[in-house]
């Protein structure tokens, strides 16, 4: 069987947890992510219900499902990515290495919000990730990834 992008920790039986416009937004995520230069394996879903308080003891309003990239195991990159849905709202940014947060440290990543219905932000989402990893890196060992003409026009430019 291959592997699932974005599966849930089997502790949070997340499946009957989730409202039917949850499940429709995973479900084309999970359509739109097989061509994401990732393997499934990098991906899973974090689910935290409304009544459950945060880390600062404050609880949400709606559920929340974070769909979650996790490229921090990776040699090529540092980087952990995310798309938070609550309600009819789904804000993509990058995440906090170490507690999965909410978190800017890179600065070409630029976090991105909407509002509208399950199919809109699967779809925003879906092109925001993608975006993201389909980007040129630079290689953990500081070599450039980039073909040499880029390269030189960059130095230059």
């Amino acid at each position: 069987m291959d592997p699932l992008w974005f599966e849930f920790d089997e502790r949070d039986k997340i499946p009957e947890n989730c409202d039917p416009s949850q499940r429709e937004f995973l479900r084309l995520v999970r359509r739109g992510a097989a061509e994401w230069p990732c393997p499934p394996d990098d991906t899973y879903v974090l689910f935290f219900p409304h009544d459950e308080p945060d880390d600062d003891g404050d609880t949400r309003e709606h559920d929340e499902m974070r769909l979650v990239v996790d490229l921090s195991h990776q040699r090529s990159r540092f980087l952990v990515l995310g798309a938070s849905l609550e309600a009819d709202t789904v804000r993509c940014t990058e995440l906090h290495i170490c507690n999965f947060a909410f978190t800017q440290e890179h600065p070409d990543i630029v976090p991105r919000e909407l509002t509208g219905p399950p199919e809109v932000l699967a779809a925003f989402a879906t092109d925001w990730l993608g975006e993201i990893l389909h980007r040129p890196s630079l290689r953990y060992d500081r070599r450039d990834d980039r073909p040499p003409a880029v390269r030189s026009r960059a130095s230059t430019g």
